[in-house]
């Protein structure tokens, strides 16, 4: 391993351990280096500020855990369970990082990476790109919003179980459009 890759997981493991004893938003730049033995020119050498040390994090592992094939070839259930089962190994961590919202924070940047999943999935359902943008919002917001909560309460629900209420909430949803004649199904797509 380099030695930009030891220090980045140094600062990594740290955060973590940091973030077990108190709520992100309380931790300082400063904190971390202390705890690191590094200086804060190291810190800011290899990220922006916490919040992009954050998004490294869960970007490293997930990737770790998770390849593009799997991406482009599982069923959108599928990626999504795999995600709750990566949360929920470590779900103290992603409660705690979900908990700070705003510009550059865990929750904006696990937002845009749900929109880029649905897109990507729903990209052949809708001709126009501002239809697709607004259904991946959409979708988006929910899923966070899910997410969030579940971690929040202790993620007392398996992942399986969750994906499981998801799934049957949509497909509720969808077939109960269908049957009272809101959404007509399109045979051409």
């Amino acid at each position: 391993m380099a030695s930009a890759d030891i220090t980045k997981r140094v600062i990594a493991d740290t955060i973590k351990k940091l973030m077990m004893e108190k709520p992100l938003a309380k931790i300082s730049i400063g904190d971390i280096v202390e705890h690191c033995g590094i200086n804060r020119n190291s810190f800011y050498y290899h990220f922006k500020d916490k919040y992009d040390l954050i998004n490294w994090i869960f970007y490293t592992e997930i990737t770790q855990s998770m390849n593009q094939e799997d991406v482009l070839t599982k069923s959108s259930w599928t990626l999504l369970q795999e995600v709750l089962e990566f949360l929920y190994q470590d779900k103290a961590f992603y409660r705690n990082a979900l908990s700070v919202s705003g510009q550059n924070s865990f929750a904006e940047y696990f937002m845009e990476l749900l929109k880029t999943l649905v897109k990507t999935r729903a990209f052949d359902m809708f001709d126009e790109d501002e239809d697709r943008e607004f259904v991946a919002t959409f979708f988006a917001d929910a899923f966070v919003a899910t997410v969030f909560r579940w971690l929040i309460n202790g993620a007392k629900m398996t992942p399986e179980k969750m994906v499981m209420l998801i799934r049957k909430a949509a497909n509720g949803s969808v077939n109960r459009l269908i049957k009272d004649g809101e959404i007509e199904i399109n045979d051409s797509n």
